[in-house]
Formats: structure tokens, C-alpha cells, sequence
């Protein structure tokens, strides 16, 4: 292969590893779901050969896992999975506001405070919610300018969008609260209160993951229910 043509090949996979990733970040494919190969192909409009490899990183990055003699399915988290991941993000993220409010500059904040009044008008809309929500979340990383941290932010919120997206549209005062604790939060940015802006954003993201795991309470409870009646 001549140097042209792998280059090409490397950046087809590097699109459909992002589309991919995207896909299940935004819960197209939700945890437990087989991705078909034939399926992406049409989607994407790609060969065999870009989709294998793409689908081939992300299991390695554990987003997807292989299952022998079945395919390649979006993994899915138990409640301690679940559990795990978030008390990470919440000292990661808490990291990121400290440092934000160190480094950031009033470009970034200008820029918060823009999403933060979008966010107020899309309160209804949960997909537009969820999106203003993970560009703030961006933004705070951003401003740090820890290149480390933002990708490692960014691997952790893959798998887990979807379950975020299902307790939102369960509980709609969450569009509210988050509105609430993001200006919280940006007001201890503005301020340069790195302790402050922490300490909020780690109450955040445990807020989160209490509504999370009540939301799958919810469902396995009405999961058991239709199979009582099913009985």
C-alpha cells in the first residue's frame, strides 16, 4: 500500500470511529445493542475494512465489546459499573472547574454564559438539553487547557449518554436543576474561586448519578411489572 492510499484508509477510519462513537454517545445504539456491520454500511456509506478497524478501537477503549461467535455489541454497565465511572468523573470534572478557575480566560466564560442562556430556552427539548449540557461541560474543560484531562472526560462519557438521556426525559425539573448548578458553577469560575467551583461541580455531577440510578430503578421495576402481568 502506498503511502497516499493509507492515508486515505487512516482518515475514512478516523471518520467512522468518530461517527461511531457519536452514535453511541448520543444513544443511537444503546448498551446491549448489536452493531450489524451491514447496517453501518449503509448508514455510512463506507467498505468493510473502516467500520472492522473503527469498531476494533473502540472495543479496546471498552465503548463496545466482543463477544466470540455473536459479533460486537455496545457494552453494557451494571449499577456498580455505573457507580464507578461517576465517582471518577466527579473528581475529574471537579479538577476541571478548580483548574478552569485558575486558567480560564473571559472568552470561556463569555462563552458559558451564552450556552447557559440557551439552555434556559431549551429546557423542554431533552435532546437539545442534553447537548448544551455536554458543551458546558466542554467549556470547563477547555478553559483549563489540560489536553490529558478533556480526553480522558471524553472517554467516560461514552456508554453512559444514554442512560443520562432516558433520566431526563423521567424526570423534566432535571432541565431546571442543571441550569440551576451550572450557574453555580460559572459564577465560582467568574469569581476565580477555584474551591468553590470544585466543590459545586462535584455536587453536580453527584446529583447526576442519583438521578441516573433511580431512573434504572425505575425501569427495572417496570420491567419486572410487565413481566408479572406477562405471567
Amino acid at each position: 500500500m502506498d503511502l497516499a492510499n493509507k492515508l486515505v484508509k487512516e482518515t475514512t477510519t478516523m471518520a467512522v470511529y468518530r461517527r461511531l462513537y457519536d452514535l453511541v454517545l448520543s444513544g443511537r445504539f444503546p448498551p446491549g445493542e448489536w452493531i450489524r456491520e451491514r447496517e453501518l454500511k449503509e448508514m455510512l456509506g463506507v467498505s468493510s475494512t473502516p467500520i472492522r478497524e473503527a469498531m476494533r478501537m473502540l472495543v479496546q477503549e471498552r465503548i463496545l465489546e466482543s463477544v466470540p461467535h455473536h459479533g460486537v455489541r455496545v457494552k453494557e454497565l451494571s449499577v456498580k459499573e455505573l457507580k464507578d465511572l461517576y465517582e471518577l468523573r466527579a473528581e475529574l470534572e471537579g479538577m476541571a472547574a478548580r483548574i478552569a478557575a485558575e486558567r480560564g480566560s473571559s472568552s470561556h466564560f463569555k462563552q458559558m454564559e451564552n450556552l447557559l442562556n440557551l439552555e434556559q430556552a431549551h429546557r423542554g427539548n431533552t435532546a437539545d438539553a442534553m447537548e448544551l449540557n455536554n458543551r458546558f461541560h466542554d467549556l470547563v474543560v477547555e478553559a483549563g487547557g489540560n489536553l490529558a484531562l478533556k480526553s480522558t472526560l471524553h472517554h467516560l462519557r461514552a456508554g453512559i449518554s444514554w442512560i443520562q438521556v432516558m433520566a431526563w426525559n423521567r424526570n423534566k425539573e432535571r432541565h431546571a436543576l442543571t441550569d440551576y448548578q451550572h450557574r453555580g458553577i460559572w459564577e465560582a469560575l467568574v469569581n476565580r474561586d477555584p474551591q468553590l467551583a470544585q466543590a459545586r461541580m462535584h455536587e453536580h455531577i453527584w446529583d447526576t448519578i442519583s438521578l441516573m440510578l433511580d431512573s434504572r430503578q425505575e425501569e427495572a421495576s417496570e420491567q419486572a411489572g410487565e413481566s408479572d402481568q406477562a405471567d
